[in-house]
């Protein structure tokens, strides 16, 4: 029996992902080094949203994340969510070097070297596979040996800490996870306990804690937009974020809009993995045909990377192998 979907949990994937894809649109025209004029308007753009998609994405997986009861059943979803993370993670690495090593201009050309490392280090956007995949075996080991939730909290809040300090030496694939797996289990949290996200003092804490860090982190000049990955600067706004965009977003009215993000809100994985690729390609055409004003070449490149990666959603439920690329795990049930 299928499983009933979760209506605003779509819509939160959708309008996150499309988040993303923005994000990245602009995050890769701020890179060409063309529009300087624009600097502030592409920094704070890529400060705020860089600050929330990716607690939020994690979040959002441990939100629908139902603990492992024993050993076997451990090993069966953890070799069934490496085929399905991991497939579509290789193919794309191959992809996304591939595409850099073709495409003149790249801002950060990954070596065929790191091709073949990317078992320990993932290479571009592709490392948030990489890190759900450790994060989801982490927290299962966690559940299968009965660590209460309240403690396994305390640790990841220690883990997170722990791997922002600069003192810290941490090889990737731990650093990583101690820095993502707190997000992860708020959203495992926020489902098991639902009346947090009632509770409107905690959320007016969490949005004046919020706002209070974005605005010290904008004081602080300097690269203060490079909020991708967790610091110390900006752990309180990307952690507080969580429970804020949540609430917001269980609470989304039915309408047109809210429809169209929940209809490809259940896709955001291809969305994902094609965006970034088809972004750099539209934006390195559209500049050799001409250096077109800031606003045209953000809004053009953005409507065309997004409707690629909405036909490639078409594509994936015309023809199986393109299906398989994205969901082998499905594919392969189909098959028995």
């Amino acid at each position: 029996m299928a499983k009933k979907r979760i209506m605003w949990l779509d819509f939160a994937k959708g309008i996150t992902v499309f988040l993303v894809v923005i994000v990245h649109v602009v995050e890769g025209i701020y890179k060409t080094e063309m529009y300087h004029q624009y600097d502030t308007f592409s920094e704070i753009t890529m400060g705020l949203l860089f600050t929330i998609v990716m607690p939020i994405f994690f979040a959002l997986s441990g939100y629908v994340y139902n603990p492992v009861q024993n050993g076997q059943e451990f090993f069966k979803k953890t070799r069934n969510k490496l085929f399905r993370l991991g497939m579509p993670y290789i193919i794309f690495s191959i992809i996304y070097v591939v595409l850099q090593h073709i495409s003149p201009g790249v801002h950060s050309l990954n070596s065929w070297h790191d091709l073949l490392q990317i078992y320990v280090m993932p290479v571009g956007y592709l490392w948030y596979l990489y890190v759900l995949f450790l994060v989801y075996v982490f927290v299962e080991i966690m559940h299968l040996i009965h660590i209460p939730s309240h403690w396994q909290m305390i640790l990841y809040a220690g883990l997170l800490l722990y791997s922002v300090m600069q003192f810290s030496n941490l090889l990737y694939p731990v650093k990583s996870l101690f820095m993502w797996v707190g997000s992860f289990y708020i959203g495992y949290i926020l489902k098991e306990k639902p009346q947090i996200l009632e509770n409107k003092y905690m959320i007016s804490a969490c949005s004046v804690l919020f706002f209070c860090s974005v605005f010290w982190q904008v004081s602080q000049g300097g690269d203060w937009f490079n909020t991708d990955m967790m610091s110390l600067e900006n752990i309180i706004s990307k952690i507080t974020s969580i429970p804020i965009f949540l609430y917001l977003f269980s609470r989304v009215k039915n309408g047109v809009i809210t429809r169209y993000f929940i209809n490809y809100g259940r896709y955001s994985l291809i969305i994902y993995l094609v965006h970034a690729p088809i972004a750099s390609i539209v934006r390195t055409l559209i500049l050799k045909i001409g250096l077109p004003p800031y606003t045209l070449l953000v809004i053009s490149t953005l409507v065309i990377s997004w409707g690629i990666s909405i036909f490639v959603i078409y594509l994936s439920g015309k023809f199986s192998w393109v299906n398989f690329v994205f969901y082998p795990d499905n594919y392969f049930k189909r098959m028995k």
